[in-house]
């Protein structure tokens, strides 16, 4: 018999996720150099767009918590066209259903939704949902290292982006042999001295890198 569950609630921490993956993160301070080496400049034209969605954002943060669809339409979209990724060569499938089968003797299988993916399925970005109480944004890494594993190919590096609307994490994973992962550390939108514009030329190295 095969059980069917949500990657919410099997995949709650990260000892989790090590645990039935065998994931460990990396101890080695040049796995991950792509969010901080080498970032490409970005132009008068996209630091003009980047204030526009800085105080698009403003307007709505200042009175609620974001919302999940909110964050998606005045956040991450826009910043998705700055970076060029709405436009070829970048694909884009939203949302994107996907399948982890745990090999145990109840054949178990993990059963999650992801919101974003782009740039042919090796860039993957989660947006988190935001409710009463803002969600940290490394509460997302369990669930999009398992989006992550399940649907990159290992002979790939595979990144991702999380974000909560008030900040933003980058994650590098390699399942070449042994599966590893890394961090960057977080960037914030929220309040006043954003980092959209750190992000943004993140998103541009780790989207060309992907290819």
């Amino acid at each position: 018999m095969v059980t069917t569950i949500g990657v919410r609630e099997t995949i709650k921490s990260l000892n989790d996720l090590q645990a039935k993956f065998n994931l460990t993160q990396t101890e080695d301070d040049n796995f991950f150099t792509e969010w901080y080496e080498d970032l490409p400049e970005i132009t008068e034209t996209e630091k003009t767009a980047l204030e526009r969605i800085k105080q698009r954002y403003n307007y709505h943060r200042l009175s609620s918590q974001l919302l999940e669809g909110t964050i998606n339409l005045v956040v991450v979209s826009p910043l998705l066209e700055v970076a060029g990724f709405l436009d070829p060569p970048f694909r884009i499938k939203s949302p994107e259903s996907v399948e982890l089968i745990i090999e145990d003797p109840d054949q178990t299988v993990i059963k999650g939704l992801i919101d974003v993916l782009v740039v042919q399925e090796n860039l993957w970005i989660l947006v988190i949902e935001s409710k009463r109480t803002s969600i940290p944004v490394i509460a997302a890494l369990p669930q999009i290292l398992a989006y992550m594993m399940a649907n990159s190919s290992k002979d790939k590096v595979t990144f991702g982006m999380a974000t909560n609307g008030d900040s933003f994490v980058f994650i590098k994973l390699t399942h070449q042999g042994i599966a590893q992962y890394d961090v960057s550390r977080e960037f914030s939108l929220f309040p006043r001295r954003h980092e959209l514009s750190e992000v943004l030329r993140i998103l541009k190295k780790l989207g060309h890198s992907s290819l």
